[in-house]
């Protein structure tokens, strides 16, 4: 039974630029429905149409809606009006109590919300509005993320282009997806020569002591520049060299904001390591071997209320290191848990990674799980899973980490 006690149920159901309100009484009377823009004006005004309905109680309301953030779920929590979140995916499932036939539209979708709620409601998280620091943790990674993949993008035009006629020239590229300054700086001097004579050695020796680079030798460069490039129609070596510049400069700057972003978790991730007693839970989280700048952002932004409830089992819901168990008569699957956080789970693949290298209670750890037969990721999830007990530990307890305070003995078969 439900145990929300609430007299308006109301489901959101969200478009690009309308959006759909449905309201229910607690006996599951339809009383209404609403469809409003996605503007100052439409937003403003469903909230004051709710308010007219129920008598100007925002306590008495409830909403549902499915994406747990932005400008509609920020405008009901600063009306102090409560908001639940319910899964994409368990939506679906309600959607089947009303219309077996898959029948879909806003209207249907904004009222199952409402119903669900009201009949389920104990069920969903509710939602509150994050520290501002955390919203602006959570945009700083979200911008960072997009540089990074569009680093990547822009680096694979690049390769593709270059096998077009200069396909030796990708043997100077770095060996990672991404490409870095040196090689884009290269390739900017190289497409803007006219031929050997333009390109002096000095040239190549003051840009590899510019950027640090080991892997080719200055007196390399230039024989690899000019080796014979395939032969292709006629035209296609201009056009293609003209299409690589704009990209080259793209590129830079990508990575030049990219620096930037990286600039700025680095000295925040000094700040909270710098923190005297008594310890915030980012000076904690940062005493651990494997945590760096980019997994703590991560960690404190897209794990905020297990961090702050303490709640380790939602932390290792969230984060994709519990598993999922279907068993039905004799059979039993342990799988994947593909119903996570994935910036979450990236962040704690590396901090699991780097721990390994770092921490001989890890090493030790990953070296068991892998003695049985599990895979390098599943192993990496068993070295989570224990480091985050470890952490929910140390943020109850107020401590840093210390490996002194780790027993080397683990009961036996224990390999989580």
């Amino acid at each position: 039974m439900n145990q929300l006690n609430y007299d308006f149920y109301v489901g959101i159901d969200l478009g690009q630029w309308l959006h759909m309100a449905s309201v229910l009484d607690a006996k599951g009377e339809f009383l209404g429905e609403l469809g409003f823009p996605h503007s100052r004006e439409g937003l403003s005004g469903t909230v004051e149409w709710l308010l007219e309905m129920t008598t100007q109680d925002t306590k008495r309301i409830a909403v549902a809606i499915e994406k747990p953030h932005g400008a509609v779920v920020e405008l009901f929590l600063d009306n102090a009006i409560a908001i639940f979140s319910i899964n994409p995916k368990q939506v679906d499932r309600f959607r089947d109590r009303h219309s077996m036939s898959g029948a879909k539209d806003d209207r249907r979708d904004a009222f199952v919300l409402a119903d669900a709620l009201r009949t389920d409601g104990h069920r969903f998280q509710r939602l509150k509005l994050p520290p501002p620091e955390i919203i602006a943790m959570r945009g700083l990674l979200s911008s960072r993320d997009q540089l990074i993949k569009n680093h990547v993008a822009l680096s694979s035009q690049v390769r593709e282009l270059l096998t077009r006629c200069w396909p030796h020239l990708v043997s100077l590229a770095p060996k990672d997806k991404a490409l870095d300054s040196f090689f884009c700086e290269l390739l900017q001097l190289f497409l803007d020569a006219e031929g050997p004579a333009d390109l002096a050695p000095t040239i190549f020796q003051q840009l590899v002591k510019k950027h640090h680079i080991r892997r080719v030798q200055p007196e390399q460069i230039l024989d690899i520049l000019y080796q014979t490039p395939l032969r292709v129609a006629p035209a296609t070596t201009e056009a293609t060299s003209a299409h690589l510049k704009p990209i080259l400069q793209q590129l830079l700057l990508v990575r030049q904001h990219r620096r930037d972003s990286d600039q700025l978790l680095e000295k925040w991730f000094e700040q909270q390591r710098t923190t005297n007693e008594p310890y915030t839970d980012a000076a904690i989280l940062a005493s651990f071997p494997g945590v760096g700048a980019f997994v703590l952002a991560s960690v404190l932004s897209y794990a905020h209320d297990p961090v702050r409830l303490r709640n380790l089992e939602a932390f290792r819901s969230l984060g994709g290191i519990a598993p999922v168990t279907k068993q039905s008569g004799k059979r039993r699957q342990v799988l994947l848990r593909r119903a996570r956080s994935q910036p979450l789970n990236n962040a704690l693949h590396h901090w699991a990674r780097i721990a390994v290298l770092r921490d001989p209670h890890s090493k030790q750890h990953y070296d068991r799980l892998r003695s049985r037969g599990h895979s390098y990721a599943r192993a990496l999830r068993g070295v989570m899973d224990r480091i985050l007990s470890v952490a929910m530990a140390m943020l109850r307890d107020r401590t840093l980490y210390d490996p002194s305070q780790r027993s080397q003995k683990r009961p036996n078969g224990d390999d989580s």
